[in-house]
Parts: structure tokens; C-alpha cells; sequence
């Protein structure tokens, strides 16, 4: 059973995008296939400088990186890492501190993100 439907999520992906300004952080919380990524397209969607690029899963790439009429936009997918030395290695810290970041699986961040405004969304 899923907590939103697609234009239910959509919106809210939309009105986020419409708000958000740097430095946030928006963490994506759900069990696998829950909607986070497509949240994340969603939210991209509507902000991108070229809306014709194509929006994909950082499930492998683990970051994404998008130019958005807001800055540059990181999309994170966490879920593969195995030990903390990989998230420094991303240089994603740094980034949530002066940009906008989408974060899937953010567990291991979290303690190094803690004065970065955030927004949660369980999906």
C-alpha cells in the first residue's frame, strides 16, 4: 500500500521545488520502491533548466548531478554504500551544506548534516 498517489506525490514534489531554497537538504525515507526516486523526478522535473533531460536513479552512479533554474541540484542514492570513507568520498557533505541535495538512504549522513535546514519525506 503506498501513502500517496502519483499526482498526489507529484504535487508535493512540485510545491517542495517551488519553495526550496540553498542550503536544503531533502531526505527520502520508504521501504525499496516506495516512490522515492520517482518524488525525485517529480521534484526535478519542475526545476530543471533543460526540461528535456532525462531524470535517472543514482541507485549505481550513486550521485546524480542536475542544473536546475535553482542552482545545481545533487540527487543521492545512499542505499549502496558500505562505511562512511565512501560518503566522504562523494564530497556530498560539502555540497549539502551550500546547495540542494535529494538524499535516498540517508542514513549515513545525517550526523554530519545536522545544522543543514532539512525536509523529510516518507514515502
Amino acid at each position: 500500500m503506498y501513502k500517496y498517489t502519483l499526482s498526489e506525490l507529484q504535487h508535493k514534489a512540485k510545491t517542495l521545488s517551488s519553495i526550496v531554497i540553498a542550503p536544503h537538504v531533502i531526505i527520502l525515507e520508504g521501504d525499496l520502491g516506495a516512490g522515492k526516486t520517482t518524488f525525485a523526478q517529480y521534484f526535478l522535473k519542475s526545476i530543471l533548466v533543460n526540461a528535456e533531460q532525462t531524470i535517472i536513479s543514482p541507485t549505481f552512479t550513486l550521485v546524480n548531478v542536475y542544473n536546475t533554474t535553482k542552482g545545481i541540484v545533487w540527487h543521492a542514492d545512499l542505499y549502496r554504500l558500505r562505511n562512511e570513507a565512501e560518503l566522504f568520498e562523494l564530497g556530498l557533505i560539502e555540497f549539502a551544506h551550500n546547495g540542494i541535495t535529494l538524499i535516498e538512504w540517508a542514513d549515513y549522513i545525517l550526523p554530519y548534516i545536522n545544522k543543514v535546514p532539512k525536509t523529510v519525506i516518507s514515502l
